[in-house]
């Protein structure tokens, strides 16, 4: 059903194979092929901004973080620590069943050895290459989706593969706009949501941070998910990887153009619709950083050797480059 301020407008397709429910599939080999989008807040830009994000397709690891504003000072750069935090969690994470609480464990351990000032907002996760269980570590307001295309009938439009909700992080606050969120101490890790869900072949992943999620309800992903699940779905692997490279980069400034529209009234957004549930204020886009990262969940196993070198350097270049 679409949310407050989104309209349904995806393109009729038929019921094919991809669009219907899947049966219980047996336990194989899975992989992910990942797009990514950052967009830095516009009076950032000089310093790359302060999300952060990695995808690794061969190890089937991802993560964002979103470095705290409220930490910043003349001394201080919330996106090196949002930087510092998911190399930690990207070199920890190698593709094995490791409890991602371990792995946060050490990168706790890393930050006490080299410490880095500021705080962050962190989500990370992975594919297991056998078994298809999606793992998450949430803490803050970061947020993930897994989406499974299906055949779905709507009064106005007819069937389309509708992507459905299978799971949705929810997000961690202390009270409105003040995140639950991760310093040098790292005291708050306990507090992390440990999330899990079994993937199937054809789903789609959205891990986002708040600059993407204040901005975009769940509906409208899920419309820009919807108008490309064909592509996605194709056989050619080729062709699914420009799809969800421009599923990531579609969100990614349909956020930052609603963001822009600050003060806007009448412009319904997440963020506004939170405000008034608090009772404040607040009329519309919420200009931030913005970082998401797109993924659909493809039959075998990852890309090795010289392909999945040649794909590494691109979607790591916002975390590992200024």
């Amino acid at each position: 059903m679409a949310g407050v301020g989104s309209r349904l407008c995806v393109r009729r397709v038929p019921t094919t194979a991809a669009a219907r429910p899947l049966a219980r599939q047996p336990s194989r080999s899975l992989h992910l092929l990942f797009g990514a989008c950052g967009i830095p807040h516009p009076s950032k830009v000089a310093k790359g901004g302060e999300d952060a994000f990695f995808c690794d397709e061969a190890k089937g690891t991802f993560g964002v973080a979103d470095g705290v504003g409220g930490s910043a000072s003349a001394f201080v750069d919330p996106g090196e620590f949002s930087r510092a935090l998911l190399r930690s969690c990207d070199e920890r994470l190698d593709g094995s069943c490791e409890a991602l609480r371990a792995v946060l464990a050490g990168t706790a351990q890393r930050l006490r050895e080299a410490p880095v000032a500021g705080s962050s907002t962190l989500l990370v996760g992975q594919l297991e290459p056998e078994g298809a269980t999606l793992r998450l570590l949430n803490i803050g307001d970061c947020g993930a989706m897994l989406l499974r295309p299906a055949a779905r009938r709507f009064r106005a439009g007819g069937t389309v593969a509708w992507p459905r909700v299978v799971l949705r992080t929810a997000e961690q606050t202390h009270y409105f706009n003040c995140p639950y969120q991760l310093d040098g101490e790292m005291e708050q890790a306990a507090d992390a949501d440990e999330v899990r869900a079994t993937a199937r072949v054809g789903d789609v992943l959205l891990v986002a941070t708040d600059g993407v999620l204040d901005n975009l309800f769940d509906s409208a992903l899920q419309m820009e998910v919807a108008r490309r699940v064909p592509q996605l779905q194709a056989a050619d692997e080729a062709a699914a990887r420009e799809a969800v490279d421009a599923l990531a980069a579609a969100i990614g400034e349909a956020a930052a153009a609603t963001g822009a529209r600050e003060d806007e009234e009448g412009l319904p957004t997440p963020f506004a619709a939170a405000a008034a549930q608090e009772g404040y204020t607040f009329h519309g886009g919420k200009r931030d950083d913005v970082a998401v990262l797109a993924g659909v969940v493809r039959a075998g196993a990852a890309a090795s050797g010289a392909a999945a070198a040649a794909r590494k350097p691109r979607v790591r270049r916002l975390l590992l480059v200024r």
